[in-house]
């Protein structure tokens, strides 16, 4: 089937059921029966992150295990619902690459790495079972953050972590690497913590007046765009 770059929710539901009758197997008819609840909800099944590899290879994440999958560009895209270990349909909040592997976070503590040569994505155990809203991290470590200032870092690929002290209780909303081992985590309340060591320790920046943060984007080496539900903002970090 194709599918085109604006769906609505039952729309989107709707062609799932399509694909997913395409599928043999043992668990065929329980990923039909998602799809139809995905068709039965309609508009309450939001997109939540987009990530792209390429021009033409990315991912779209969301609400209950909402997962799909491009590889031109978005002009087609493949339902990843039954590649996840992600048996309770929680809800899937960021994607992100860092530390070479592509990373979901979501609901409950749920961690997911990308297996590229299975084609899935594999659930990690964390220290934590609060939400992670986002991932992070650099060529060589991935963080994970969410509620109430919990942040984790791994070294290891998931094998194992340790708790970042963020000096922060409200949660932390977006992260970005900086560059040079650099890493930038905002929260709620619209702090924003620096690392320079590739996230095993922050500090806060000095800001005249702290914003709400949804996302953080690098501006050159010298300043981030922070996006929130008051406007845009540039922050310099020097």
């Amino acid at each position: 089937a194709t599918w085109t770059k604006q769906l609505d929710g039952r729309a989107l539901g709707e062609r799932m059921v399509a694909y997913y009758k395409t599928r043999t197997g043992d668990d065929a008819a329980k990923w039909v029966a998602e799809a139809e609840r995905f068709a039965a909800q309609g508009a309450e099944n939001p997109f939540l992150d987009v990530w792209f590899a390429d021009e033409q290879t990315g991912f779209v994440v969301g609400a209950f295990n909402l997962i799909l999958r491009t590889t031109d560009g978005g002009k087609n895209w493949e339902p990843w619902l039954d590649r996840t270990e992600n048996p309770q349909a929680l809800h899937l909040y960021a994607i992100r690459p860092a530390g070479g592997d592509v990373y979901v976070t979501g609901e409950q503590g749920l961690v997911l790495r990308l297996d590229a040569r299975a084609g899935r994505f594999i659930a990690l155990e964390t220290p934590y079972r609060g939400s992670y809203f986002g991932v992070t991290g650099t060529r060589n470590a991935v963080i994970v953050f969410g509620l109430r200032g919990n942040a984790f870092r791994s070294a290891d690929g998931g094998a194992t972590w340790h708790k970042i002290d963020t000096g922060v209780q409200e949660g932390l909303t977006a992260g970005v690497p900086l560059g040079a081992g650099g890493v930038l985590l905002a929260s709620q309340a619209g702090r924003l913590l620096v690392s320079t060591d590739g996230g095993e320790h922050f500090a806060p920046l000095k800001l005249e007046r702290a914003t709400p943060a949804a996302a953080v984007q690098p501006l050159g080496t010298d300043a981030v765009v922070v996006a929130g539900a008051r406007g845009v903002r540039v922050q310099t970090l020097r």
